[in-house]
């Protein structure tokens, strides 16, 4: 890698910027719904990208771009640079667009760094209700509770508690393909009664974040982008969660978060390659 700045300056860079971010997209999302003009659909009639997105988008990659000009970028909105630094930054900036459109709470903005073993640093900020998680790979995680006129309350996240399955408050997600979903039932019929309850937010960021900071036990989807985990994931890890996911692993295409032995139990339930239908 070439000239490699302090990972807490690439931190403060990312925190900046989110934050930034979050303040675009708060500007932005009154009047705006789930029918406003300028909102398009993606991968299916379900999946929505707004101008607001896109203006995220942009205010991040043209910091990046201003401070840290060599480094790659991918976005999920189609921001795209080779890196000639060794460092990428992987973007999702809204993470939970349907909240957002809906006036809804769990949106986020995440930013992570890259280098060639994966992200180096990882922020989440989750802009109306002014948290943000963070870390950096081998120092530990972090949930800054920031309010304005407030003392800052930065805690130290992890080690996850220990949790049986029968326990477990279980995240996850569904995709916005129509036959995914279905397999994505069928594997819900497995999780949902072997587990205390399941919850359903919208944001990967912001699951993978509640299995760092405890307010959820574990966290899986089967079908994800780079740009929706690459920092929740880190954040993750870094507060002592497992995180397994990708080709040859129970979730080839998506991830799973949890404290080791129960990331073990989930993914037994999550490995069967053929699926249970109801009889």
């Amino acid at each position: 890698m070439l000239n490699t700045p302090p990972l807490t300056e690439l931190q403060t860079l990312a925190l900046r910027l989110a934050a930034a971010a979050g303040e675009e997209l708060l500007a932005r999302q009154p009047g705006l719904s789930i029918d406003a003009v300028g909102v398009e659909t993606k991968s299916s009639a379900s999946d929505p990208v707004s101008a607001a997105d896109r203006a995220s988008e942009k205010l991040i990659t043209d910091g990046l771009s201003a401070a840290r000009p060599g480094d790659g970028l991918l976005g999920e909105e189609g921001a795209a640079r080779p890196s000639e630094t060794g460092l990428t930054w992987v973007i999702d900036p809204l993470d939970g667009t349907v909240n957002y459109l809906y006036g809804r709470l769990d949106w986020c903005v995440s930013i992570a760094v890259e280098d060639e073993a994966g992200a180096l640093v990882g922020v989440v900020h989750q802009p109306r209700t002014g948290i943000t998680w963070s870390a950096i790979r081998g120092e530990g995680a972090w949930r800054d509770d920031f309010r304005q006129c407030a003392p800052r309350d930065v805690v130290p996240l992890g080690p996850p508690r220990d949790v049986v399955l029968a326990s477990a408050l279980v995240s996850t997600g569904f995709s916005y393909l129509p036959e995914r979903r279905a397999e994505q039932a069928d594997h819900l019929l497995r999780v949902l009664p072997a587990v205390r309850d399941v919850r359903r937010g919208g944001s990967a960021a912001l699951d993978l974040c509640s299995v760092a900071d405890g307010t959820a036990d574990a966290y899986y989807e089967h079908l994800i982008q780079p740009w929706d985990i690459a920092a929740g994931a880190l954040i993750a890890r870094e507060a002592g969660a497992q995180t397994t996911g990708g080709p040859g692993t129970a979730l080839p295409h998506g991830i799973l978060a949890a404290e080791p032995s129960l990331a073990a139990a989930l993914i037994e339930l999550l490995a069967p390659s053929t699926p249970r239908r109801p009889v």
